[in-house]
Order: structure tokens, then sequence, then C-alpha cells
């Protein structure tokens, strides 16, 4: 379901701003923001979670769609709809949501065998077959369904007396209703099993029931998707949604794509194209009666146009693209769609903060979650502006000169490399990473817009610093490889031969354009991001057969919380030779080979492995020269890489805080 669709990029984006009925809910626009969690809710609404749904109110958006919120508590997830002290918390968000006109929709949800109950016990579930993560449920019998469609019906009622406008069923993505309607999951011999009309009962009772439960007037959607992997088919959500409109249950369609066995496809990430899911959801919603509603990773409001024009939808879900940038609808609206923050598809916040506990954030907009200290809204012209100093022109450095620039300092940039970008500019031409480069190129028109000084091809040197007389300095000149071959996980082990020519840093691969020669490849990874798939991405395209090593215990781990892993991983063991070595460290390079070893084996397990070329992909060394020269002379602070060499969410977070605090700096500075 990767293949690229077609759209008309080019048309006027007018036809979003028809106004359009869900039911009874009049939206101002085709823009909507479909559930996501964020993990801002726990268990109940949060002002976090209001100041972050204000924010996209306020920036255009016509309908968001609260998160997967669990009706019952025989299922986990954040927010807790059971329980009528949900109520409270959904009246303090209408109200702060109703002068903006964005309308406000629940999704209700249970998990089954996806998540454990609520309070870590056995979930309810269709059968006793383990969930995609290995949860074994509790098979339901006919009182457990009963009271489970009780319970959606209440969470309903309970969004009724909240005054929300509507609430959605969760009928897709590997969860409890989507289990139902799987040949694979539902092995039931009774009324819920068997033939597909069998196995639509139970979503069609949680349908009447809810429908019941509410007022007339009150909206009633439902979101579909084919599982692929658990034989849930485009035609059999198809039927479903027949089922659904001949007894008049639902007021709107909500079309997606995938199951849990491959979480990549429901939240593609930058391997996906615009559309990614319009072929199925195009299948599916030609028999709709009732709105349609589509995502698959857009990220303008040209893009949703096009899905529009070409009569895929009645409208489109933009989600991600409103996390990094909270006013695109306003912006594009204003003919300022150049200054939309760009998302870059990389999950690595929103997805990834959420798996890691973190809760959502977003590698381009540090404000997310964090609305009510850092939106840009609050950004005031400094009284005072000071000449402002920055070194690095990556990530960092660009965001830290950008929001210095809005409070209204002189800011002058300097970058020792041809162009700007760091890192990021050369990390862009790897194979799947065309979309890194966005955030840079916004970040580069942004600075250059609001009137910062760039110097490229010139090192910020103390002479040259000081010839400024700076108030402040922030000093983002990033960080080098080591090529040192250094493995935490065998600190005091040094690797023999990293001196040998055909040993390489990423960026020096990036950089080479001959590989003749070459026809194997040993990739030695300690970072655990997507730097080293990148790597062993371009070896495949060039034909060399690459073994993958890593001290930990599963590839790539980070990249792991952003569903990017797999994707590579197929590309890999499709187009060529590939050999994983996890829990393995590198032990010595020679001219065509590497001795490595399992870490838990000791000396007795060496293995020589053949390696035309390594490449080491560990943790780089800081450049922090500069401001250890300048710090005893102005406030200076260290952001991004040359803090500690970490990614692009840190580097654009620490850069943002940099630049709101450097008046700060300066004051303290004035006083000591």
């Amino acid at each position: 379901m990767t293949r690229r669709i077609s759209l008309r990029m080019s048309v006027s984006t007018d036809i979003l701003f028809q106004p359009i009925a869900l039911g009874t809910t009049q939206l101002t626009s085709r823009v909507v923001r479909t559930a996501h969690g964020t993990g801002m809710a726990v268990p109940h609404i949060t002002d976090r979670f209001i100041d972050y749904f204000v924010a996209r109110a306020d920036g255009g958006c016509a309908l968001s769609i609260i998160e997967a919120s669990r009706v019952h508590p025989s299922t986990g997830n954040d927010l807790q709809l059971y329980g009528d002290q949900i109520v409270p918390g959904y009246r303090r968000l209408m109200k702060a949501l109703r002068p903006y006109g964005m309308r406000v929709f629940q999704q209700l949800f249970h998990g089954g065998n996806v998540y454990s109950a609520a309070d870590g016990g056995t979930p309810w579930a269709v059968s006793d077959i383990a969930g995609p993560w290995g949860i074994v449920g509790r098979p339901m019998g006919q009182c457990e369904i009963n009271e489970l469609v009780e319970a959606f019906a209440s969470a309903a009622q309970r969004a009724q007396e909240g005054e929300l406008d509507g609430v959605e069923i969760q009928g897709a993505h590997s969860y409890v209703i989507q289990q139902f309607l799987s040949p694979y999951y539902n092995n039931r011999e009774d009324q819920y099993g068997g033939s597909l009309e069998n196995r639509c009962r139970f979503l069609l009772e949680v349908a009447r029931a809810v429908r019941g439960a509410v007022a007339p007037g009150f909206t009633v959607g439902v979101r579909l998707s084919p599982g692929p992997n658990i034989a849930v088919t485009a035609a059999d959500c198809k039927q479903a949604l027949e089922l659904l409109q001949r007894e008049k249950l639902i007021d709107y369609v909500n079309l997606s794509y995938g199951d849990h066995l491959e979480s990549d496809n429901i939240v593609g990430g930058m391997h996906h194209p615009p559309g990614y899911q319009l072929a199925s959801s195009t299948q599916i919603g030609s028999i709709a009666s009732v709105p349609r509603i589509v995502t698959g990773r857009f990220r303008t409001l040209g893009e949703a146009a096009g899905v529009i024009h070409a009569g895929k939808a009645d409208l489109v879900s933009l989600v991600r693209a409103t996390i990094a940038d909270a006013d695109l609808v306003k912006k594009t609206r204003e003919g300022r769609a150049h200054e939309v923050r760009p998302c870059i598809a990389c999950n690595q916040g929103c997805i990834g903060g959420l798996i890691r506990g973190e809760g959502m954030r977003c590698a381009v907009n540090p404000a997310v979650g964090r609305e009510r200290e850092l939106s840009e809204s609050n950004i005031r012209r400094s009284e005072l502006a000071l000449n402002i100093v920055v070194a690095g022109g990556g990530p960092a450095g660009m965001e830290a000169a950008r929001v210095a620039a809005l409070h209204g300092h002189r800011v002058t940039l300097f970058e020792a490399q041809g162009a700007l970008g760091g890192t990021v500019a050369l990390a862009q031409s790897a194979p799947n990473l065309r979309t890194l480069g966005d955030i840079t190129q916004w970040l580069e028109r942004e600075i250059r817009r609001l009137g910062v000084i760039c110097h490229v091809n010139t090192r910020a040197t103390e002479s040259a610093v000081r010839a400024l007389r700076p108030d402040t300095v922030i000093v983002a000149t990033g960080s080098v490889p080591r090529k040192d071959a250094l493995q935490p996980a065998m600190l005091g082990q040094r690797v023999a031969g990293v001196e040998l020519p055909h040993v390489l840093s990423s960026r020096e691969l990036l950089t080479q354009t001959s590989f003749e020669g070459a026809q194997t490849a040993l990739v030695l990874d300690t970072v655990g991001h997507y730097e080293a798939l990148a790597c062993v991405e371009i070896l495949i395209e060039q034909g060399i057969s690459v073994t993958y090593l890593t001290p930990a215990t599963s590839i790539t781990p980070y990249l792991q919380t952003t569903w990017r892993d797999r994707p590579a991983l197929q590309r890999f063991y499709r187009r060529g030779s590939f050999t994983a070595l996890t829990r393995h460290g590198l032990l010595e390079i020679q001219h065509r080979a590497c001795w490595v070893r399992p870490l838990d084996a000791g000396d007795s397990g060496r293995t020589l492995i053949a390696a035309d070329r390594v490449i080491l992909v560990t943790h780089n060394r800081p450049v922090m020269d500069l401001y250890h020269v300048l710090r005893g002379e102005w406030p200076a602070c260290l952001v991004g890489d040359a803090n500690a060499p970490r990614d692009i969410q840190a580097a654009i977070r620490e850069g943002h805080l940099a630049g709101r605090r450097a008046a700060t700096l300066r004051r303290v500075a004035a006083v000591t």
C-alpha cells in the first residue's frame, strides 16, 4: 500500500474552506485532526492537554478528534472515559475552545489484546490468540460483550454531557472491533464468529447502542481500516460500512490503513509518499453515502485540496502537519504558506515520545506539550535590542538565531561550511531522508526573512566574535566523528586497524563518490538511530554485501520507537545481502576483514567477517573549543551537538530555548 498516488498539488485551496456538515455538526472547513495519542491526559484532561488543543483551534483547524480513550477498565490507554469525572474536564476543554469555532469529537476505544487492562491485568479480548505485542486476552462471553457495548454507549453519553460535538467509534488498527472483524483473531463459534456478517455483529451492536444513548443531533462516526496482516480486507471494511449506513447509524466515516503487526503503515514515516493510504480509502469510500475523512502523511493544504478536487475524500486529516505548526491553516489562508514549519515525517517526537514514555513531542516544534510556555504567540519584542552572535549554522544555531530575531535582537550567524544546514545538509542526501532537509531549508528562509546576518564559509573565531562586541554568544559548532571505534559496552578495548584507509565515518561515506572494488562492508553502530541504517542502505544500493554489528540487543533500538526500522529492514533484505549481528563487539580491523565476537561469549567466540569497507557509526565528539575560549569574556551557552552529540530534536529544542534566554543570559552576566 505504499505505491505513489498522484495528487494535484497546484490546485486552489479554496475548496478546503467550503463548509460541510457531519450529521448536524457544521464545520467551517475540510481540515481535520484525527485521533492521536498525546500522553497529556493521564488519566484525565489536564491544562497541558487543553493548551495543546487551543493552539490548533487558534491556528484554524475545523475539527479535532480526541485521542482513542478507554471506555472500560478491561483495557489500557491514557484518557479514561468511564466514571463521571471526565465530564468536568470536557467542559473545561470546550469552554476554552468555543471562542475559536473548532468542533470536537471523542474517539471511543477498547484495545482488546493490544494493551493490558487498566490495572495491568488481563484485558478482555475476542479470543485467546496473542495480540500483536504478545498479550493474551481473556475471551469475552456474552455477559462481557453486553457490558462492553454498554460501556461504549455510556462513554458517548458522557461526551454529550461534557458538551462535545460528537463521538467516533474506533473500529480500526488492530483494536477490539477490528479483532472481531479479523478471521485471524476471531475464531469464535458463536453468533460473533464465522461469516463476515457475524464478525460485524459487535460493531453494529456498539453503533446501535451509541446512537441510542445520545440525542438525535449528536454526531456519530466510525473509523475503519484494512488490516492486511490480520486478514481484514478493504472489501470487509466496505461491507461493514454498508451495514452501518443501511441502518443510518453513522454520520461520517474516517478511513485509515493498517494494523499493529506493521504499525508503520498506520502512521507512515518519511519513506511513505503523501497519500499512501488513498488506494484502500478510495475503494472503501466508493460506497459511502456519508462524508469521508482520509489520512496519509499530508503536510500542506495544497496536498489536501488535491485529494478533495480528485473526489477521493470530503475531508482530509493533517495531524502531524499541525503538530509541527499549529498555525498551518491560518498561515496558508493569509498567504504565508512559506512560513509554515514543515513536518519532516520522522515520527521521532510524536510517536517516539509516546512509546518512550516522554509524552508527545515534535522534533521540529519544541512548543508541543509546552504551548503555554513556548508558543510563539507569547514571544514579545525585547525593549532592549541586543547584539547576539551565533556560531554554527546547523539546526540548533539557526533555531537560536530565528527565535532571537523574533525577540527583536540583532543576530549575526557564522557558518564554517559553504552552506547552512550543518550535518542535516549532508544527511538529507541519504536514501529516504530527503524530507529531513525541509526543516533546515525552512529555518534558513526564516532567519533570512527576519534579517539575521549570515556569514557562510566563515568560521567563528575568537577574533571574529570579539570584533562584533556581542552581548551574548550562542555556540552551536556541532560535533565531529571520533574514528576510534569506541564501544561503550567494551570500554578499555582498543580496536586495532581504525587508521586503515578503508575505515570511514558515516560522514565520509556520504561524501564518497566511488565504491570501486568493494564487495563487502561492516557497519558498526553504537548509536542506535537512523544514521547506521542510512549507511547500510547506501552500501546495499551499490551492490555491496553488508554486515550490521551492534552491542545492543536489537537493531537501532531508538529508531524502533519511531516505526521506521521495519520498512528499512524490508528494503535491505529485498535489495541485497544483509546480515545483522546484535549484542556483538568489534575487536580488530584488517585490510579485508574484521574480527568480531558476541559480547557474552568471551574470546572463544571470535569470528572473522569479510569487510572491504568498515563504517564507524559511533558517538561523536562535541566541538566546544570556542565556548571555552569565550565564556570568560561573554555570556555564552552551548546548544545542540556542541553541548552533547544527540539528534535533531534535541538540537532544535536547545536552540529554541537559547534564543528565548539570550536577553536573560546578558542580564545575569551584567549583574555578576
